[in-house]
Parts: structure tokens; C-alpha cells; sequence
């Protein structure tokens, strides 16, 4: 963490015409970065749903429950793996997932 030189306050990272400089998040003074190792890093917005574990043919049997349910793709009676996952805020109820084990479709429910 880097401190201003005029006041003493905070400095962030910036970009400035291409190069980056730290800028007082109190009295805006802008300094050059010297010698320190900084990385500038962009946060990407994640999509809650690559980060399902989706099982495949070739992944080791599965633990997860099962339960016969209608599947919205194949519109038949068949098995379905579920789980759990907490999507939404901590007061709401979390997220059913349903993995049809005939067609490999993964839906969700909401309560």
C-alpha cells in the first residue's frame, strides 16, 4: 500500500494517457509508480452457471442424490442427479439443480 506525499492519504492505481500512476484518493495528487511491483487486474463478471459440476460420461461415479422427475428436454420420466447451490441472497431459499441422466440436461428450480 502506497501513502501520498502531499497529505498522507491513500494512493489508487490509474491510468493515465497509457501509463499507470497513483492518484490520492484525498487530495487527487497524482505520483509516478517507482520501482514497485503492481498488477492491474480486470474483474470479469461470472456467470454463475460455468461454475456448475456437471458430471459427464468419463467423470467417476457420481455421489449426488437421485430422483425420477419429468425432464424439460427429453419430456420424459427419467432419473435426474440434483444438488443444491445458494445463487441468490442469504435470506432466499437456494437453487434446486437437476442433471437428467438420460440426456445430460441440467435445469433448474427456484422456490
Amino acid at each position: 500500500m502506497e501513502f501520498c506525499d502531499e497529505c498522507g492519504g491513500m494512493l489508487v492505481s490509474e491510468k493515465k494517457n497509457g501509463e499507470t500512476v497513483m492518484k490520492c484518493r484525498n487530495c487527487g495528487h497524482l505520483q509516478d509508480v517507482e520501482g514497485g511491483d503492481y498488477t492491474v487486474t480486470e474483474e470479469k463478471e461470472e456467470d454463475p452457471m460455468d461454475r456448475l459440476n456437471v458430471s459427464s460420461e468419463d467423470d467417476e461415479a457420481s455421489t449426488r442424490p437421485v430422483t425420477t422427475k419429468e425432464c424439460p428436454s427429453c419430456g420424459e420420466e427419467t432419473e435426474h442427479e440434483w444438488w443444491m447451490e445458494q445463487t441468490r441472497a442469504s435470506d432466499e431459499p437456494p437453487t434446486r439443480f437437476y442433471e437428467c441422466k438420460e440426456c445430460g440436461n441440467v435445469h433448474k428450480e427456484y422456490d
